[in-house]
């Protein structure tokens, strides 16, 4: 930390750049598409019309800020997990005016046989699975949840109005693709695990985790969840409790087959990530969302004389 903060509740620099993503008012655009990779995310960034603005934060957040078909729009990889998710769209939704569309690109596993490695879920709504402490604690102070080593969420719905137009934009960008690039699998619901080892129900001798059984409870409990990860369920519940003034929505490509235990190969990741990157950002632009005023931003345009 070089900077004097203030506000414990909500720490701030004198000029208002929040902690951990490290950006204030007037660098990020009320349009944001989200990634986890930094390499994703400059990857992306090479369909902007230009770049008004980077940086990367001590806390690993990387922000893009630039324009796409003349319209403001910032990229911004935060990295894995729930906690990442929530600095994000917190601070975020500090520093900018207005409200925001935000839409996730990601990559999750599969949980059912019509997503196969290449394919791209767009979900309609998720819901959290969460590692229960007490069931592991050796004095649980919940008995009554003391039997039940995951606990598993109500759902959150994506925006339905941007999920629309990103299964639009992405059946778009993956007709006529070869055979094992896309299809795009809409409808179902997305799993946010705690983690990507014990929440998404993955063996691991080394560890007690009770988990053999996790994603058969979540599949009883919720059939038609088609993709298991660890952050678009979280934005959506995010959304849900930011007042009205976050819209969200997700895309996820499929990497990891858990039904039959299969991979993605690398030269379709090759080909298939620039395709979704840019369907993401044509539906971010076709938001109907109100212009931040520029005065002040980073891509404020000079006035003509």
């Amino acid at each position: 930390m070089k900077e004097t903060l203030t506000n414990a509740n909500f720490p701030q620099d004198a000029e208002g750049h929040v902690y951990h993503i490290n950006v204030k008012r007037g660098q990020v655009a009320n349009r944001i598409l989200t990634v986890g990779d930094h390499h994703r995310a400059r990857a992306i960034a090479k369909h902007l019309d230009q770049i008004d603005f980077e940086r990367s934060s001590q806390r690993g957040f990387l922000t893009i800020t630039g324009r796409y078909k003349g319209i403001p729009v910032s990229i911004m990889a935060i990295g894995m997990g729930n906690c990442m998710m929530d600095f994000f769209v917190r601070e975020s939704r500090a520093v900018v005016d207005g409200d925001i569309a935000i839409i996730r690109f990601g990559s999750c596993g599969s949980l059912t046989a019509r997503a196969p490695p290449g394919s791209v879920i767009v979900p309609k709504a998720g819901y959290c699975i969460r590692r229960n402490l007490d069931y592991f604690c050796d004095t649980p102070l919940n008995p009554a949840l003391a039997d039940t080593p995951y606990l598993i969420s109500g759902t959150f719905p994506a925006d339905a109005g941007i999920t629309e137009l990103l299964e639009t934009t992405l059946k778009a960008a993956l007709e006529g693709q070869q055979a094992d690039v896309g299809p795009v699998i809409t409808g179902g619901l997305n799993a946010d695990g705690c983690s990507f080892y014990s929440a998404q129900g993955r063996q691991d001798p080394q560890f007690w985790d009770d988990n053999q059984d996790v994603i058969k409870t979540a599949l009883a409990t919720h059939p038609t969840t088609d993709a298991l990860e660890m952050e678009t369920s979280m934005l959506f519940h995010l959304a849900q409790c930011a007042k009205g003034t976050v819209r969200a929505a997700g895309c996820m490509q499929v990497f990891a087959d858990r039904v039959n235990n299969g991979f993605i190969r690398p030269e379709i990741v090759k080909i298939l990530e620039p395709l979704v990157g840019k369907a993401v950002l044509d539906a971010l632009v076709l938001v109907d969302l109100e212009a931040m005023n520029e005065a002040g931003t980073v891509w404020e345009q000079p006035v003509k004389a």
